[in-house]
């Protein structure tokens, strides 16, 4: 039986963890382990509430049922991630490897930012004779961060010089925030001999920025990254940079793992060298091969945003799938059809042949009903209202929390990857989406966008059925008595007089009533309108309860009822004029009413096949309901 591990991770850096992932991917085929990756977003918003839905993926899995456990350390650091896996990792008494930051109670591997980013400034301050330096700082509290700045502070002061603190500027690791940072730093200071960012994304943004300032990298200034991502290796010019060696650590990380699982002793720290990437923004020459690597990748910047543009309008389609939906039956159907290629619309080349989407009991519970959805963990069930294995669509189903996703492989199937992503609406846990084998949908924020219009879309399809509801509640509410709770005068034509005609229309026998109260006027002359009411609820409630559940009830007006339905009597409904009268009796006695309750009826069959209409058999009905009224005053007027 195949070995099962977690992994989580936040996706702020989509290019790291999809080059870690591809690290993991091929390690897992080797040893014949599924990966399950807990990816959330919850560092890419300053929103509170956003931040804890996503986090609230973690909550997710049943820690039991996995063999071990992966944490990419240096992206769970910024919403208190770390202490709420570490916790619930170390309770398993499973093992767990932690990459890029050391925790406490799990072995880690880690990268040495201090070795790679020395050899980085001994490179350009003892080469390039680079000596007045400018920072450019991730988040100052960050491990990585600290390093890689003593790093520097350490190189500056063997060669004679000082890191100033005018000289340090806060990038937070952002690409946006440095490119607004360098224009405002450079109208207060001279543009200095280097820039050295503490990751690649910051040394571009801080390239386009000193670009449109009109400078030139490297002739006028040097800029240097950390990370070597892809993107570092293709800009222009190609950036020098500290290599990390993301997928090697994956793997290593991996491999470690499934020792510990197969009983090897921990190790504990970890720490593997990084190295200097030599590029073109310090000044040096990169290999034929890398240039070669530079143009591909430039030749092809046209695909980018005609693939972006497609990715907008598949974001689109999931966007109109909730539109005036009326129930969640229908809100699958819709998903159905848009996923389903076979289909006019239908596409699904980021979603993949297999993934779902399931919905939290609570939040479905929520619709059109009076519980909020919950804000922290997971129901015990979800309804996954929409899932496709192997490009074919599975019905609507309900499954255990505990199992993450249907039946999506077998037991004889090589490794696979799922991807566990969260749905919430500011916080309210809405659900969560699964993706076989796709991770690289984490590229270019592809998930985290495609979460975002998915949750939106459900949340539109809930307020649209509750909608619905509500228009149909108010509706049903202009058809009711207020007072009796059956159907007014408006609802006896809407629904009741329909449902005869339908009856005759399909052949069969209709029974219509004429019920009225017997010396009503005395009662509300003697005892007061208030009794006159509690008169016509009693009886009211004598109808409901005696009739069947398919017929109609309705208050006609005053003291006077229909009762409407189809025959299903062998004695024409006869027994069940009697009983209703008996109903009506007993509730008066038994309430002790200071008056007598009692009604006449009057009912009539309705032959589908007489060319009678239904105003003359209302007539024919009141007429036999008045004539059992006199025979009922006459055997009083006797008795008297």
């Amino acid at each position: 039986m195949k070995r099962r591990v977690a992994v989580f991770a936040n996706g702020w850096s989509d290019e790291y963890l999809k080059n870690a992932m591809e690290g993991v991917q091929k390690c897992a085929k080797e040893k014949n382990v599924d990966i399950l990756l807990f990816i959330e977003y919850a560092s890419t918003t300053d929103d509170v509430d956003y931040a804890q839905g996503d986090v609230n993926i973690l909550n997710l899995p049943d820690l039991d049922r996995f063999d071990g456990f992966i944490l990419f350390g240096n992206t769970l650091n910024n919403r208190g991630e770390l202490s709420i896996l570490k916790e619930r990792i170390l309770k398993t008494n499973k093992p767990a490897v932690c990459l890029e930051y050391e925790l406490d109670g799990m072995d880690c591997i880690c990268t040495d930012n201090y070795s790679g980013m020395r050899e980085l400034c001994e490179h350009i301050i003892g080469d390039h004779n680079a000596r007045d330096i400018v920072f450019i700082s991730g988040d100052e509290e960050n491990l990585e961060n600290i390093d890689r700045k003593r790093a520097l502070t350490d190189v500056l002061a063997e060669y004679g010089e000082t890191l100033k603190d005018e000289n340090v500027i806060v990038g937070g690791w952002s690409y946006y925030n440095v490119r607004q940072l360098i224009p405002e730093f450079l109208r207060k200071h001279k543009l200095p001999d280097a820039f050295v960012c503490a990751n690649d994304v910051m040394a571009m943004g801080t390239i386009y920025a000193l670009n449109l300032l009109g400078y030139s990298v490297p002739s006028d200034v040097i800029v240097t990254g950390f990370d070597n991502i892809i993107s570092a290796q293709t800009y222009n010019p190609i950036i020098t940079t500290v290599d990390r060696g993301w997928q090697i650590r994956s793997i290593e990380g991996l491999n470690h793992l499934i020792d510990l699982m197969d009983g090897a002793p921990r190790k504990g720290i970890m720490k593997k060298a990084s190295r200097l990437f030599k590029g073109e923004s310090c000044g040096c020459s990169v290999s034929a091969e890398l240039k070669q690597h530079q143009a591909e990748f430039i030749n092809n910047a046209y695909a980018v945003p005609v693939e972006r543009t497609m990715f907008d309008w598949h974001l689109q389609a999931i966007d109109t799938v909730a539109n005036d939906v009326c129930s969640m039956e229908e809100v699958s159907e819709r998903f159905a059809n848009l996923f389903d290629e076979t289909s006019e619309i239908g596409y699904r080349m980021y979603e993949g042949d297999t993934f779902c989407i399931c919905l939290d009991e609570s939040f479905v519970d929520s619709i059109v009903g009076a519980n909020a959805p919950r804000c922290f963990g997971y129901g015990d069930r979800m309804d996954v209202i929409f899932a496709m294995r192997g490009g074919k669509i599975l019905p609507r189903q309900s499954i255990v929390t505990s199992y993450i996703y249907p039946v999506f492989d077998t037991p004889d199937e090589p490794s696979n990857i799922y991807m566990v992503a969260p749905l919430h609406n500011n916080g309210s846990v809405i659900g969560y989406a699964v993706f076989k084998n796709q991770y690289k949908m984490i590229n270019m924020y592809y998930l985290n966008t495609w979460l975002a219009h998915l949750s939106k879309a459900i949340v539109r399809a809930k307020q649209c059925i509750e909608v619905d509801y509500m228009t149909k509640k108010i509706n049903e509410m202009s058809l009711r008595d207020e007072l009796s709770g059956l159907l007014n005068r408006k609802g006896y034509e809407k629904r009741a007089i329909p449902f005869l005609e339908q009856i005759r229309a399909d052949g069969k026998s209709g029974v219509l009533m004429v019920v009225d109260i017997n010396k009503m006027k005395m009662i509300n002359d003697v005892y007061g309108h208030l009794q006159g009411d509690l008169a016509i609820r009693l009886v009211s409630k004598s109808i409901m309860a005696t009739i069947p559940s398919s017929w109609y009830g309705v208050r006609y007006g005053g003291d006077e009822f229909v009762i409407i339905g189809e025959n299903v009597f062998f004695d024409d409904g006869y027994a069940l004029q009697n009983t209703l009268c008996d109903v009506v009796k007993k509730q008066a006695e038994d309430l002790m009413l200071p008056f007598k309750l009692s009604i006449s009826i009057g009912t009539v069959i309705i032959d589908p096949n007489e060319n009678v209409t239904l105003d003359e058999y209302f007539k024919k009905a009141d007429a036999t309901m008045y004539e059992m009224k006199k025979k009922l005053h006459a055997q009083r007027e006797d008795k008297n």
